[in-house]
């Protein structure tokens, strides 16, 4: 295009012609097609040729675009091979309406491949996968979520424009951009999370027990499928759904560690070595075998912040007196001398 028509592109009438485009969208579209009759020419033969792929586009409707483009190919392709039996080997001047025809073909190819790839690439999803490590994802509205170990987020190319719905298996930290049009949606395994603008934390792993929401700031939804009834958590709070017995409680957060697997600090007052094999799991991804009796009296009280898993058990041991031995992602207690 020339320099007059560098604010808008195929994939903006694309997008038109779909019945995707927003109002702003739409404005800028219609001003360009008014500044000259090339663009407005343009603009035509793209609608025509996307008329000619399929269903007519109804501006009030959004409905699947059936475009028969192996079809057409195969029209073009036989034109072509009629044509090239009547070519006589040497150089040919293709003038008036024969040009024409030929150029028209090929603006049908490209402008039916143009809506195709945008009805295409509009739904694909993005997906973000996590095995051994954490990771921060910058959804399109701003937002952002980071993930912990062994987790997937996915969300298609219409975030953000139709909808800011993403799936989430496994567990991350949420904090999302405000925007009251528009609700942010979580949906998980056996529930949704539904919030305008705050931070909180999910844990949602498919295989565990229990789908867990805890609040930091603002207000969220928590909404089982198969519940007669969902819960509004504020900061501060924890909601819990119990996959088998169908079960939904909230109540206030006492867990200090719950984000533990993203900060990296770690606060024992008073736990139990079984509490301490927990969290030591949820950040480091290690499993502790607890193998001896271990008296009650046995608790640990220490800060941990950022420190490396080989640091904290070897103050474990010397606070504990505890034995141990190691194999692979297994810590298995031998021995508890408190």
């Amino acid at each position: 295009m020339n320099e007059e028509n560098h604010s808008v592109n195929q994939d903006l009438i694309a997008k038109h012609l779909a019945g995707e485009a927003t109002v702003a969208e739409e404005k800028l579209l219609q001003e360009w097609i008014a500044i000259s009759n090339e663009n407005e020419i343009l603009y035509q033969k793209f609608k025509k040729a996307f008329e000619l792929s399929g269903k007519h586009y109804k501006p009030d409707a959004h409905q699947s675009i059936d475009i028969d483009v192996d079809q057409e190919w195969h029209h073009f392709e036989k034109s072509v091979d009629e044509s090239k039996k009547t070519i006589p080997l040497k150089s040919i001047i293709i003038q008036g309406p024969a040009l024409f025809r030929i150029a028209a073909a090929l603006l049908f190819i490209v402008a039916a491949g143009f809506v195709i790839n945008y009805l295409i690439t509009r739904n694909a999803e993005q997906v973000f996968q996590t095995a051994e490590n954490t990771e921060e994802v910058l959804l399109p509205d701003g937002s952002t979520v980071v993930l912990n170990r062994n987790s997937t987020l996915s969300f298609t190319k219409a975030y953000g424009d139709e909808n800011r719905e993403v799936v989430l298996s496994g567990e991350g930290f949420f904090e999302v951009v405000t925007n009251p049009q528009q609700p942010f949606i979580i949906k998980l395994d056996q529930a949704e999370v539904t919030v305008l603008g705050t931070s909180f934390n999910i844990n949602g792993y498919a295989v565990g027990e229990e789908l867990e929401v805890v609040v930091t700031t603002g207000v969220v939804k928590l909404a089982p499928y198969e519940a007669a009834k969902a819960i509004e958590l504020k900061a501060g709070e924890r909601g819990v759904f119990k996959k088998q017995q169908k079960i939904l409680i909230s109540s206030l957060n006492e867990n200090t560690n719950y984000l533990a697997w993203k900060t990296r600090k770690i606060v024992f007052a008073e736990s139990s070595l079984a509490s301490v094999a927990e969290i030591l799991h949820a950040v480091y991804g290690v499993d502790m075998i607890i193998s001896v009796p271990i008296s009650s009296s046995c608790l640990v009280t220490a800060t941990f912040d950022n420190q490396s898993l080989e640091s904290v058990l070897a103050i474990l041991k010397t606070t504990l007196d505890l034995s141990y031995r190691i194999e692979g992602n297994k810590i298995e207690i031998v021995k508890a001398g408190c």
